[in-house]
């Protein structure tokens, strides 16, 4: 797999997406679970239409193959590929100029593995501040390490999402650092709240709030749009005042996910089983 994930990061990027989108349409059209999984999301979501749907999947095709680029790459080669939105670039020069610790949300669009490597390279290198990226380890253990050691980088840290993981976040959040989580994952029984998505309940985390506001966090909208030369970060100061209700602080926070989905929604994992029920959970009508 090691060899592979090489072998596929050797290839250059645009040919590397180009079959990605090619497999990722053969894929919408002949599995039939999948392209259902898309189109019942994006009814959901009000803006289902054919044209957008074989978008969807092309672009699910891209992003399927960026993340083994990415792990293959050096960070200079990656960060070759990328750039920062002009009005992005003054609200992540204020937050990082400050001592208060941070929290990025960033859900599964795009390309979410550079986003740390952007703020890193630019705003951490030399210092001693670090940025967390929670994740969920892999069932396959040949995977484990390759997507563990694949986020490896000056200043990033890769925290699993267990007990050990989120005492690795609660350290650096301390040291005024960062954590960099995807808002949209389905997380386990104990961990979430249920609350509206897009009109239907989704079983929502409730972790970023809960650390933003331990550590009374700035908490920041990432997104890290797909273009033809490589990925462009945007970013929105997220002003809301928790309340430390988790259901009323959640139902917030996915008003927020479906904004900024809704501004690239070709790019967003529409194949996610987002509104399944962990096991353990009572869903909620």
């Amino acid at each position: 797999m090691e060899f592979l994930i090489y072998l596929i990061s050797r290839l250059p990027l645009n040919l590397l997406r180009s079959i990605g989108r090619f497999v990722g349409t053969l894929i919408y059209r002949f599995d039939s679970a999948y392209r259902q999984e898309i189109n019942k999301n994006l009814t959901r979501a009000g803006i289902y239409s054919p044209a957008l749907a074989y978008e969807v999947a092309r672009e699910q095709g891209a992003q399927a193959v960026e993340a083994p680029w990415v792990w293959g790459r050096t960070r200079q080669q990656v960060l070759e590929h990328c750039c920062i939105d002009e009005r992005s670039l003054p609200i992540l020069e204020e937050a990082l100029g400050s001592a208060r610790p941070i929290v990025f949300l960033t859900p599964h669009i795009g390309c979410y593995e550079v986003g740390p490597m952007m703020v890193a390279e630019r705003w951490l290198k030399g210092t001693n501040r670090q940025f967390a990226i929670l994740y969920r380890v892999p069932r396959k253990s040949y995977l484990r390490k390759i997507v563990g050691e694949g986020r490896v980088s000056e200043n990033i840290v890769p925290a699993s999402a267990d007990l050990k993981g989120v005492r690795q976040i609660l350290r650096i959040m301390k040291a005024g650092g960062i954590a960099g989580i995807l808002p949209d994952q389905v997380p386990s029984h104990g961990e979430g709240v249920w609350a509206p998505l897009f009109g239907e309940k989704a079983y929502t985390m409730t972790f970023p709030l809960k650390l933003a506001k331990q550590f009374n966090a700035q908490i920041i909208m990432a997104r890290m749009e797909r273009e033809p030369q490589g990925w462009r970060m945007h970013v929105q100061s997220w002003d809301y005042q928790l309340t430390g209700d988790e259901k009323q602080d959640v139902t917030a926070m996915n008003r927020l996910i479906e904004e900024t989905i809704l501004k690239r929604p070709e790019q967003y994992l529409w194949s996610y089983k987002r509104y399944k029920c962990p096991r353990g959970v009572q869903r909620e009508l």
